[in-house]
């Protein structure tokens, strides 16, 4: 950086104008001159070069330990700033840290209710095959104790009606064998009882006029003649 030359004390605009024509540009320029060189620009003498130079070099040094003290002052900021920008970035950097570490806690927890939601729905609808294999078990078992029900019912009917048949097969043989032996027992009984004569017809008598009384008719056998014919009959 440069000092500009009215800055110099005892140099105004129109002074300034006349050192930069002769090349005198900045009071660094002037400071580091000779006093016979300034002393030869008109309105310059020897004893008031002196004093401008000795002006001069008092802003030059000014100037220069400004500098110094801004440069310092930079570098101390630059060097804050660096500091802060480097606690910034770790700090930035913890930030992204834990953000990634959130989003990553974030994503294992959607994962995990992902997962769960699966599981459950999983395990629902595995109950609902269970409960629906379940009913269908119930009524094929349903439907085969029905199907055992009519069965029984058909084949009890069935015997009920054989059985009806049967005893009427039997009655119907019984009744045969009974109707068989009664003719068996009228064959013997007619043949083991005498043939009776015909019986041959009395001319009719003519009627008298008093009607004689009736005759009686022969007292019935005894109890014992019914006895034997009955045992003969057997």
């Amino acid at each position: 950086m440069t000092t500009a030359i009215t800055d110099i004390q005892g140099i105004g605009p129109s002074t300034g104008k006349i050192l930069i024509k002769h090349g005198f540009k900045t009071a660094e320029g002037i400071a580091g001159a000779a006093v016979d060189k300034l002393a030869q620009v008109p309105g310059f003498g020897k004893v008031r070069s002196a004093k401008v130079i000795a002006a001069a070099k008092r802003i030059v040094s000014a100037s220069r330990a400004g500098r110094t003290r801004a440069t310092s002052t930079a570098v101390n900021r630059g060097l804050q700033k660096h500091r802060q920008a480097a606690v910034n970035k770790s700090t930035k950097k913890t930030s992204e840290k834990q953000r990634k570490e959130k989003l990553r806690k974030e994503k294992q927890r959607r994962e995990k209710l992902r997962k769960e939601k699966q599981r459950k729905e999983k395990l629902r609808k595995e109950k609902q095959r269970k409960q629906k294999l379940r009913k269908e078990k119930q009524r094929k078992e349903k439907l085969r104790k029905e199907k055992q029900r009519k069965q029984k019912l058909r084949k009890e009917k069935q015997r009920k009606e054989k059985q009806r048949k049967e005893k009427l097969r039997k009655e119907k043989q019984r009744k045969e064998k009974l109707r068989k032996e009664r003719l068996k027992k009228q064959k013997l009984s007619k043949k083991k009882s005498p043939k009776k004569r015909p019986l041959k017809k009395k001319p009719a008598k003519k009627s008298s006029a008093k009607k004689r009384s009736p005759k009686k008719k022969p007292a019935k056998k005894s109890s014992s003649k019914k006895k034997t014919t009955q045992r003969r009959k057997k």
